[in-house]
């Protein structure tokens, strides 16, 4: 396609240039014509003198103009794609500067905060009720007929508000970040949220990162894992690699090494007994864990509840029920006296041992899931 576009170009210039040739040969007879005359006209026999001069200036200032002609024809066949290009990008990145949004109210006031957007009214108005009875000042408008903006959608905002502090002490009622808008303007002057709502990001940022801590930590604790077991698969390999040339050494040295192939069958029942001291500590490293305890209180009727202690290592829940609350001392101290009694001495309920908090204990296998005090 290119080199058609290109062989199209090529075909027009050419004709181009031998249209100029051809207006060149014919200036040039008009030219021999008009100093023939000249010659002719003179009425004495003296040598004729012809206005060469005139003429030749004359001819070159089309010279000039046809070799301007030609050289702007070249030049926009070998740089039309440029041209083309350079005229699209002006165009592409005037139409890509952006709109500054500007407000049209008229509110007597210093700003306003926009709180929310709605595509229909009647969420609007909705809203507007609902900051009202909350004690705001507040009120909506169509956002086209009140900006530059075309976008059909309905602002509620609260305001208007006599100066910036004012403002921000309204924010802090609100959980959700807002535009303050200047009223004597019409732009946005800034954007705002409640020390609540910071506070908030703060916190789920903050848990992320924990999150991610964690998930890290595991996973390197998981290649170390991986690596150790890598390892001693190796050994593993090495050592029944091992074992099995001395077996075939031994095999093909029978006659001869009797008393070495009783000294190997011990070899191998140790090594036998080995790989299972082996495997059985993997099992015990795999499924061991520092035990901790969970606490919850649930109140069941007034002034009674039942305490329910879990724990991360699969042992049954623990469940104690407590009538005359406020007796003992309330909610709080009943399960500061639990988390005493197991994190100092452990407990022993209906034949299952729970180790005190923050001992290493296998995980548990038994078919209990439920124990009460």
């Amino acid at each position: 396609m290119s080199e058609t576009k290109n062989d199209e170009k090529l075909r027009i210039l050419q004709e181009r240039l031998a249209q100029i040739k051809q207006k060149q040969e014919r200036a040039g007879n008009t030219n021999q014509k008009r100093e023939a005359v000249i010659e002719v006209a003179n009425p004495k026999n003296e040598p004729p003198k012809r206005e060469g001069k005139f003429l030749s200036l004359s001819w070159i200032k089309k010279a000039v103009l046809v070799g301007s002609v030609v050289y702007g024809i070249f030049y926009g066949y070998t740089n039309f794609n440029s041209l083309v290009s350079n005229f699209s990008e002006e165009e592409t990145s005037e139409e890509l500067v952006p709109t500054q949004l500007e407000y049209k109210l008229n509110l007597k006031g210093n700003n306003i905060a926009i709180i929310r957007s709605f595509e229909d009214e009647s969420s609007a108005k909705a809203l507007v009720n609902d900051l009202k009875i909350k004690g705001f000042k507040a009120d909506y408008f169509f956002l086209p007929r009140k900006s530059n903006s075309t976008t059909e959608v309905y602002q509620v905002f609260i305001g208007p508000y006599e100066n910036e502090d004012e403002t921000s002490q309204w924010i802090q009622n609100i959980d959700r970040k807002v535009d303050i808008i200047k009223l004597s303007n019409g732009k946005i002057l800034k954007e705002m949220k409640s020390n609540k709502l910071i506070a908030k990001e703060n916190a789920e940022q903050e848990k992320i990162e924990k999150e991610k801590a964690k998930q890290k930590k595991i996973e390197k604790e998981k290649a170390v894992q991986e690596k150790i077991n890598n390892d001693n698969n190796r050994n593993e390999q090495s050592k029944l690699k091992k074992a099995t040339e001395e077996q075939e050494k031994f095999q093909l040295e029978k006659q001869e090494l009797e008393n070495e192939k009783k000294q190997l069958k011990k070899a191998r029942e140790q090594l036998k007994k080995d790989e299972e001291n082996l495997l059985t500590k993997k099992i015990q490293n795999n499924t061991k864990i520092i035990i901790s305890y969970t606490y919850d209180f649930n109140t069941s009727m007034e002034d009674e509840g039942i305490l329910i202690i879990k724990n991360n290592a699969n042992y049954p829940i623990i469940k104690q029920n407590f009538a005359n609350i406020s007796s003992q001392g309330g909610i709080e101290k009943i399960i500061k006296k639990a988390e005493h009694d197991l994190n100092t001495y452990g407990e022993n309920i209906d034949g299952v041992y729970f180790e005190k908090s923050g001992t290493t204990v296998p995980i548990y296998n038994g078919k209990i899931t439920e124990v009460s005090l």
